[in-house]
């Protein structure tokens, strides 16, 4: 049997879900691990299940303890002996990296970590856009802003503050600057642009491209915010932040002639070009 843990918030879940969906479709027995979301208070907790037309193998708590090597009273150490799992635990040795070997381990695994290349899921893509479509009907508002999305040249920019202000790794990443030569990109190369702006401070974003044919998307809070992600998919093209969430709204646009504008740096503790979250077809600011 092959576990992935799941935890984070919704980008992080879909990374986790789209690593599960490939092991699935390498191997037999692949289960998921949810346990961690039980006392788990940040963002929205499991969300996969409720916005998404999935269903998820979860394996039993008593197994999971067994693959997990936190859990370490004396029955689960001579259960580990008995059942060859001792070396059953796998950390994500190097975020980001596409790990080669993952796929031709046929061993018993408990995978712990984020998997955010697409290249783990390359080969379940199609099956993968099928199990994250949006199930829910979008209240008028929205459904509003959708259609007239998908009418103009419509630009989703993904401005991520809150939580990434002052982050030791994430933070001060995608600044002002960052935007203004992403805005500037689609300017020279887009005719007609709107741009619509999505984040958790949209005031900011107000008051720093006034000058802008934009529009501000707010009001959709709480259980509600995968709806940003949706509304973003729908848009023509994307500038992103150093963020899962955005990244998903932009590879869930099916936009054959999508322009989508990333950070050529995602995080502080990664000084290489390329660290592969980025797909080669992307552009890197």
């Amino acid at each position: 049997m092959k576990i992935v843990k799941f935890l984070g918030g919704l980008g992080n879940q879909m990374f986790q879900y789209a690593f599960y969906k490939a092991l699935k479709h390498k191997f037999n027995a692949v289960k998921a691990d949810t346990s961690g979301f039980n006392n788990y208070h940040l963002h929205n907790g499991l969300e996969l299940e409720e916005i998404f037309p999935i269903k998820l193998d979860i394996v039993s708590a008593s197994v999971a303890k067994l693959y997990n090597p936190d859990f370490n009273e004396w029955h689960h150490r001579k259960l580990r002996r008995i059942l060859g799992l001792k070396g059953a635990y796998y950390q994500e040795q190097q975020e980001f990296y596409f790990d080669t070997e993952i796929f031709k381990d046929v061993k018993k695994k408990y995978y712990w970590g984020y998997w955010q290349n697409p290249l783990y899921f390359s080969d379940v893509e199609d099956e993968l856009r099928k199990d994250f479509t949006f199930r829910k009907s979008l209240d008028t508002t929205n459904e509003e802003r959708l259609i007239q999305m998908r009418t103009h040249e419509s630009i989703a920019v993904h401005i991520r503050r809150g939580d990434y202000i002052g982050h030791e790794l994430l933070g001060n990443i995608c600044d002002l600057n960052y935007y203004q030569q992403a805005i500037n990109y689609i300017k020279e190369h887009i005719q007609q642009p709107i741009f619509y702006f999505f984040s958790d401070d949209i005031e900011w974003c107000k008051s720093n491209f006034k000058n802008l044919e934009a529009v501000f998307i707010d009001g959709n809070i709480g259980v509600n915010n995968y709806i940003d992600m949706q509304l973003m998919s729908n848009c023509k093209h994307q500038i992103i932040a150093n963020s899962s969430f955005s990244w998903w709204g932009a590879w869930l646009n099916t936009n054959p002639n999508k322009m989508v504008i990333g950070p050529k740096k995602w995080i502080h503790k990664n000084d290489e070009k390329d660290i592969g979250i980025l797909p080669s077809n992307w552009i890197k600011i």
